[in-house]
């Protein structure tokens, strides 16, 4: 009856009265064998991370300077308004997942005013001091079936599963350096 408000229960309403089978099955590794245990699957799957790009520390580059304007025209300091972080919050969409915290948009939408507040403070102490929370960095990384045959790990691609509030935070700072650019 809630189906516009609460898309998330519908499917997985309509996901229980299916007969498919929506978790990855046995999983074939480079020599063709099949593994259905969990943890040899989580093994051969671990394999995403050969998408990303490893690099060393003592090779990075060191970009050349070409801000041209004022100093005053810096993008010194972000603004953490834990008013701003109660929209956001209040904002968030309902039907998606948590991340590695386990909070869900479901808890922190009803209660956006009472937590902008606790929000904004480890924020601003995180600009303050550089140091991101291990819950803001962390993820949880799912396996999303593509195409073609279930059973090659190839045919899977990771979907990062991150906190719902470091996303509002990633917001305002996209907002506040879209703003300076612009």
């Amino acid at each position: 009856m809630n189906i516009k408000d609460d898309r998330k229960s519908f499917f997985a309403y309509a996901r229980s009265k299916s007969k498919s089978n929506v978790r990855v099955g046995a999983l074939e590794d480079n020599q063709g064998q099949l593994f259905s245990n969990a943890g040899e699957k989580a093994e051969i799957l671990n394999e995403f991370s050969s998408v990303f790009t490893k690099e060393e520390a003592e090779d990075i580059p060191v970009p050349d300077t070409c801000f041209s304007g004022n100093c005053s025209d810096r993008l010194g300091d972000i603004q953490v308004d834990a008013a701003s972080i109660a929209v956001k919050l209040r904002n968030l969409r309902p039907d998606k997942a948590p991340g590695d915290d386990n909070i869900s948009p479901r808890l922190i939408k009803p209660l956006s005013a009472e937590i902008s507040v606790p929000v904004a403070i480890v924020f601003r102490k995180s600009l303050d001091t550089g140091c991101v929370p291990r819950d803001w960095r962390t993820a949880v990384i799912s396996p999303l079936f593509k195409k073609r045959r279930r059973s090659q790990p190839d045919n899977y691609r990771p979907v990062s599963l991150t906190s719902q509030i470091v996303k509002v935070v990633e917001a305002i700072l996209r907002d506040e350096i879209v703003q300076n650019l612009e």
